[in-house]
């Protein structure tokens, strides 16, 4: 959750304003059997729940205020006595278990309790049950922020599990100690349902359950549209990204609410899940924007990958929302590597880790060297035309397979079979017999990563639409909009 949304969240909670009832002082007997069933009364009283919404500009507004409440709690010189009792200001509407809600999009909800601490809440998207719980934000009965009960992988970036409450819900989110009061973390879509459940205790132990279904009317914000460059039932190499393309630039304070909708689900070819660390990460905008999913290590080969992107009616800009929702679902074939060493002048190739191609290969000469780094395999064309302003040729090649946008290719290079082995003199490209080429060509798929190491440069994070595996798995955690820790 974004410092802003953290701080307007708290903001909007900062009118919860401690109300202070003290125990009648003196030594009056009735007045301690009054102040007595007073709390009797307080104890056994049911549990009223609010519902209610947040705007950004009210965020906005007092965010300032918002953190200082936080930091006065956490200075404070002592706790309340237990002769003082708190509770929230009355913020929102009244709502009766089972009510339907009506809000407007682009808000954030907001649940308080009286009576009661909350023990669990889930909000789901009805069309979109896919998506993990909004992990929001939890206030005391003085409006400040308290630290989050669960701490789990769930929060953390490109995680697409749900939060799981103690309690065994997966949809649920566990409340801290003494949370009176809760707010999404996230704005809610425009022309959408919710469903809203919460559970809370009160003072004799007794838990209550609250439910309410929340109906977001349409905006009329201009559509964005959102595409994928891979196509189901498509088999990959274990190096593919997803890559997500929108129509124009996501704004930076939207992304989170783009990204957190995103799940990817992995299993094995009989459909048992596969657990595997990865994250979103959006690379720089091209000049539209572009967010790629990439595993921690390449993705385990004879894999399903099941993606849902429901981004329809999500804010992108403070103009616009996502056009469309998209599903894909695309399988990972075998782990064919490519390891070329400018050194030994060799490329090996290596299938479900056994070697079934190892050939004599010319790469980069000095001064237009291969680049060390891992690429991936791109697109290839049977025939293809080379074209360089910088070394000013126009050559017609064979079986090319490019592995990345800065011009390296693998390809056919009878012109060079003679020094294939022993030299490096193509324009950075790693050159192949004919017959070889179009050997490796006829096995190579979109995804498989070429290792290329030797070489006097290394391959850097700029001009290719993949250079996600350049980038080191900390560097790229920390393009995801969501919390890495």
């Amino acid at each position: 959750m974004s410092p802003k949304k953290i701080h307007g969240a708290v903001a909007a909670l900062s009118a919860l304003a401690l109300l202070t009832a003290c125990t009648p002082a003196g030594s009056d007997p009735d007045a301690t059997r009054d102040g007595a069933k007073t709390a009797e009364a307080e104890a056994s009283a049911e549990p009223v729940f609010r519902v209610g919404t947040v705007s950004e500009a009210e965020a906005a507004q007092a965010t300032e205020q918002g953190s200082s409440a936080k930091a006065s709690n956490s200075t404070a010189s002592a706790p309340p006595t237990s002769t003082q009792t708190s509770a929230p200001q009355q913020t929102g509407e009244v709502v009766e278990s089972g009510a339907e809600t009506t809000v407007a999009p682009s808000e954030r909800i907001s649940l308080s309790v009286e009576n009661a601490a909350l023990s669990d809440i889930s909000i789901t998207e009805s069309d979109h049950p896919r998506i993990k719980s909004d992990p929001g934000v939890f206030f005391d009965t003085a409006g400040s922020e308290l630290e989050a009960a669960d701490s789990t992988e769930d929060a953390k970036a490109g995680s697409s599990t749900p939060s799981e409450s103690a309690s065994g819900d997966s949809d649920a989110i566990t409340a801290p100690d003494d949370a009176a009061a809760w707010m999404s973390a996230y704005d809610l879509v425009a022309d959408s349902t919710y469903e809203l459940a919460a559970t809370a205790t009160s003072a004799d132990g007794e838990e209550h359950d609250f439910t309410s279904t929340v109906t977001v009317s349409a905006g009329d914000a201009s559509p964005m549209a959102v595409r994928t460059i891979l196509s189901d039932d498509q088999t990959v190499g274990v190096g593919a990204p997803i890559i997500l393309t929108f129509g124009s630039t996501v704004a930076k304070k939207y992304r989170d609410d783009v990204e957190h909708r995103l799940s990817v689900k992995v299993t094995d070819k009989d459909g048992k899940k596969r657990k595997v660390e990865g994250s979103w990460a959006w690379l720089p905008d091209d000049p539209q924007s572009r967010l790629h999913f990439r595993p921690k290590e390449f993705w385990p080969a004879h894999s399903k990958v099941s993606v849902d992107v429901p981004l329809k009616n999500v804010p992108t800009t403070d103009d616009t929302v996502g056009q469309n929702d998209l599903t894909l679902d695309f399988d990972i074939g075998r782990k064919q590597v490519v390891k070329a060493d400018a050194k030994t002048h060799r490329m090996v190739v290596t299938r479900d880790g056994k070697e079934v191609m190892n050939f004599p290969a010319s790469l980069g000469a000095a001064k237009s060297p291969s680049y060390n780094g891992t690429h991936v395999v791109m697109s290839k064309a049977s025939d293809y035309t080379m074209t360089s302003e910088q070394w000013d040729y126009e050559t017609d090649v064979r079986w090319a397979v490019r592995i990345h946008n800065n011009g390296e290719f693998i390809h056919a290079a009878p012109w060079s079979t003679g020094v294939q082995g022993s030299a490096n003199v193509s324009h950075g490209c790693i050159n192949l017999s004919t017959a070889r080429a179009k050997q490796y060509y006829d096995s190579a798929i979109f995804g498989d990563p070429v290792e290329i190491t030797g070489s006097n440069a290394t391959l850097t994070t700029a001009a290719s639409d993949i250079s996600d595996w350049v980038y080191e798995w900390d560097e790229w955690k920390k393009m995801s909009a969501l919390p890495t820790s």
